[in-house]
């Protein structure tokens, strides 16, 4: 077993991810407010300082300690802004496979920033820690998450009907992507 050890920091072309930690904790209050929709759901929703500041310091790296999945904070190479998220998780060591999650700030959404982040964390998860197939689910009505899929050089295998229940309790069709180790690299990472 590889777990996803020490502090990862991924860089690309106008992208880091890294860890989060407590200099996020204005950036997430901000989403919070704004009720920016792209948070995984084991985020925070509240305000209240104590938990905030304990779900950055200790909950998020909770996944990556126990070597079950890794959350990463997208920030912009330049700028350090807060863009978005990616993280890895129902990971099996046994078999060498991982799912992957990503959400981009509203404002970052249409530029790029979600396929360069796919790119960076599925070639670091396939070439360098153990891992030999990724997996990635897009709902069929989410066109923008389709295309990022496909521009990271994720393969489309199928639908699995009724997979995942959405906020309204319908259970919703989802398209299955994988990138495989044997696959090729992802491309430039063109825009959305």
């Amino acid at each position: 077993m590889r777990a996803f050890e020490g502090n990862v920091r991924l860089e690309g072309a106008r992208l880091v991810l890294r860890p989060f930690g407590l200099d996020d904790a204005a950036a997430l209050i901000e989403v919070i407010r704004a009720r920016e929709d792209f948070l995984p759901p084991n985020f925070p929703c509240g305000l209240e300082a104590e938990p905030l500041a304990w779900f950055l310091r200790e909950g998020v790296h909770k996944l990556q300690r126990f070597g079950l999945g890794i959350h990463l904070a997208v920030v912009g190479r330049d700028t350090g802004d807060l863009v978005g998220t990616i993280g890895l998780f129902k990971v099996s060591w046994e078999h060498g496979t991982s799912e992957v999650g990503y959400g981009m700030r509203p404002g970052a959404r249409g530029r790029g920033y979600a396929t360069e982040a796919l790119s960076l964390v599925s070639d670091w998860a396939l070439n360098g820690c153990g891992i030999h197939r990724v997996e990635l689910r897009a709902m069929v009505t989410n066109g923008a998450s389709i295309r990022v899929a496909e521009k990271a050089g994720y393969v489309r295998e199928g639908v699995a009907r009724g997979a995942e229940r959405d906020s309204d309790g319908v259970n919703q069709d989802m398209i299955v992507f994988s990138r495989l180790v044997t696959d090729p690299p992802a491309g430039d990472g063109g825009q959305e």
